[in-house]
């Protein structure tokens, strides 16, 4: 650590530096996420804030009082920052008036202007790039900056080093903290991470899950409920696991229950003005073990032709007596 960083005189307690009016044209700052989000290099945030910051630069030369000896062993360099606490190695990047930099933790500094707000000491050539001033090679100092030495700015730390130091909030050289040992938690979830988006429904009806009906199953299903045969189908469909066909070999048979049903049409077959109704109409479920709604469509059928033969026979019945063969000859009544 430079002697004139450590012994440089302290600032008024009372008088914290003012930050600076931007330029009308500066450019806006970038947005700092938030802590645990992603920066837009990919790296995520682990702590920010905001402090003041001064520039050093030991090199060995001498000049103005510097040892040329950083604490990190690192040569000086461009981006090579020194900060009271924090852990040596650790990364991050300030910004001031809409300008950007990068640095990394290679040095213990400033002293006693740490004790007054200055938490960060940054290399003179970031610096300068920062004010717009000149980075003076002869006399490591920043000309043309408008007599500027500490300026206000935002750090964003997106790497802790693993050196000796306290992460979080910087703290003055007087307290020690760059020599304790600090294990950083990780940063907590991004609160700004979009949830992932829901899984559409989908339009197929096939593609439905079991239990769901589509529109078109729907329509089915309300079309079914108006037939005649649905009731008695789903009758079928509910009815004891004793009516339903076994399988015997490779072939399926009827139940005894099924051919006590068969049977049951022939013993009671209904009489209707003395006439008997044929149990040929007995349903074909009953006999062949087929579905009981193949049978009514041709039960339907025979009652059409009984009636229309009904008909015809009772046409023939009432016909005068008179009508058969006697057919009138053409021309009897001509000439009266």
């Amino acid at each position: 650590m430079s002697p004139h960083r450590q012994d440089a005189p302290a600032l008024p307690a009372a008088v914290p530096p003012r930050p600076e009016a931007p330029d009308a044209g500066t450019p806006p700052a970038p947005a700092v996420p938030e802590v645990g989000c992603p920066t837009a290099d990919g790296q995520i945030v682990l702590y920010t804030g905001k402090t003041t910051a001064s520039y050093f630069w030991d090199d060995g030369s001498g000049i103005n009082g510097d040892t040329g000896a950083p604490a990190s062993g690192k040569p000086m360099q461009k981006g090579l920052a020194a900060s009271p606490s924090w852990p040596m190695g650790t990364k991050g990047y300030v910004i001031y008036k809409g300008k950007k930099a990068d640095f990394f933790i290679g040095d213990r500094g400033p002293g006693i202007p740490s004790s007054n707000g200055v938490m960060l000491d940054l290399d003179g050539k970031t610096f300068a790039e920062l004010t717009g001033g000149t980075w003076d090679t002869d006399s490591l100092t920043v000309e043309d900056a408008g007599g500027l030495g500490h300026i206000p700015v935002t750090y964003v730390i997106t790497e802790w080093g693993e050196g000796l130091g306290k992460t979080g909030a910087p703290r003055p050289f007087s307290t020690g903290a760059y020599a304790v040992e600090d294990r950083p938690e990780p940063p907590p979830p991004c609160p700004t991470a979009a949830p992932a988006p829901a899984a559409p429904a989908s339009a197929d009806p096939a593609a439905a899950s079991e239990g769901e009906e589509g529109p078109a199953q729907q329509a089915q299903a309300a079309a079914a409920g108006m037939s005649p045969v649905a009731g008695r189908a789903r009758a079928k469909d509910a009815a004891s696991p004793a009516t339903a066909p076994r399988t015997v070999g490779s072939s399926t048979a009827p139940s005894e229950a099924a051919r006590s049903t068969a049977k049951a049409p022939e013993k009671t077959a209904a009489k209707t003005s003395g006439t008997t109704v044929s149990p040929a109409f007995t349903p074909a479920s009953a006999v062949n073990g087929q579905l009981e709604e193949a049978a009514v469509p041709a039960f339907s059928i025979a009652i059409v032709v009984c009636a229309l033969v009904a008909v015809g026979a009772k046409a023939v019945l009432s016909r005068p007596a008179h009508a058969h063969g006697t057919a009138h000859r053409p021309g009897r009544h001509r000439g009266r």
